[in-house]
Parts: C-alpha cells; structure tokens; sequence
C-alpha cells in the first residue's frame, strides 16, 4: 500500500489529538476503581469495629477502642473523620457504628470537579453479646 506524501502526518496528528481523551478516561477508570476499593474497606473498617465494641461492650472504653481498631484498617487513619455508634450495647440490643473518612482523589487530576476530598461512610451494625 502506497502512502501519499500528503498524508504521512496524519496518524501522529489523529493520535496527538486523541491522547488527551485516552489519558482522560485512563485516568477516570483508575481514580473510580481506588475510590470504590477505598469505599469497601472503610465499610469494611466499620464492621470490623462495631464487632469489637459488641464483644467487648463491657469494658468502660470499648466505644473508643472499637473506633481506634476500625480507624487503624483504614487506607489513612488519620482521614477518619468521625466514628459514632448509634446506641450502647445492652445485652441482646443492636449497634450500628459510622464511620466517616475523608477521601483525597489518588492522582490529583480531578480535584477541580470533586473539591479537595469526597466524604465516605461505612457502616457496619450487630447484635450485641453475640
């Protein structure tokens, strides 16, 4: 196949105008699949302190050490926000602990869109004493 002398340039010129888009939605693609893997494991997080607290509801700090364990699996601990559960535990009652994480975009590059960080919760909830 014979290229016309003209026409050389096009594919760099076409691929050039492309790749902008291309690294757009590379970069989107990435971006959602971290902030959905940071999602989970915050949800994660919650239940994994809120069965903590239902173990050890007894101990007078139990509400603070669930919060402290759940907040340590995090991605960052120290994004966690907030960490509250929606009643004590009485024997064979139900708690629910929130957990509020403030998520920083990954690369930076759709900050303008999103503002500075996206606020995530998880929530995890159980029977107490069981």
């Amino acid at each position: 196949m014979l290229i016309n002398r003209r026409d050389r340039g096009a594919a760099a010129v076409e691929f050039a105008l492309l790749m902008p888009f291309l690294m757009l939605l590379l970069l989107g693609i990435i971006e959602f699949a971290f902030l959905f893997l940071t999602q989970a494991t915050v949800a994660n997080a919650a239940r994994m302190g809120v069965r903590n607290y239902v173990i050890n509801y007894a101990n007078p700090n139990a509400e603070q050490i669930a919060i402290d364990t759940a907040s340590a699996t995090t991605p960052d601990p120290s994004n966690v926000i907030d960490g509250t559960f929606s009643a004590e535990c009485t024997p064979m009652g139900q708690t629910t602990l929130t957990l509020t994480y403030r998520y920083h975009t990954l690369t930076g590059f759709f900050d303008g869109m999103l503002g500075t960080f996206v606020t995530l919760k998880g929530v995890g909830s159980m029977q107490c004493g069981g």
